[in-house]
């Protein structure tokens, strides 16, 4: 055996370490690669929970990792948040027929609510913007039911 068979033998019985890195760079935009970072880059090592749903780990802490396990956590979070804002707005409501209407402050948060409806219909890039502007939207709309004679 020559040292080209001593070579190949070695690089294929070497183990391949594959990783997934988040890498933030300067300019603040975020890259995913399956080397290290750069120098000039912040960022670590992804760990990704490869284990199938039904794994005993996770039975044992109670986390259901199926896809519907999944949405259906999801679902809950979301009703959640729905039942808080509508908690908030009839609270805001009850507030707002013991309180004086504020012109001022009232013609702001209309001001608000045109922005945000404009910023929703744009469209979104994340999921996370979606939400901050809806939140946002809801948000001076209940400022507007509170400052605002009703008309």
């Amino acid at each position: 055996m020559d040292s080209r068979h001593l070579a190949l033998m070695l690089l294929i019985a070497l183990p391949v370490q594959a990783g997934t890195f988040k890498c933030i760079q300067p300019d603040g935009g975020i890259v995913y690669q399956q080397g290290p970072c750069a120098a000039s880059d912040q960022g670590a090592e992804l760990r990704v929970d490869t284990r199938p749903p039904g794994d005993r780990d996770t039975a044992r802490r109670g986390k259901n990792l199926s896809v519907e396990g999944q949405l259906k956590a999801l679902e809950s979070a979301r009703d959640k948040e729905r039942k808080a804002r509508a908690r908030a707005r009839k609270a805001a409501t009850v507030k707002r027929s013991g309180a004086g209407y504020d012109r001022a402050k009232c013609a702001k948060h209309r001001a608000q609510v045109a922005r945000w409806q404009e910023d929703v219909r744009n469209g979104y890039r994340t999921q996370e913007e979606k939400a901050h502007d809806q939140h946002m939207l809801e948000y001076h709309q209940v400022l507007v039911e509170r400052y605002c004679a009703p008309e």
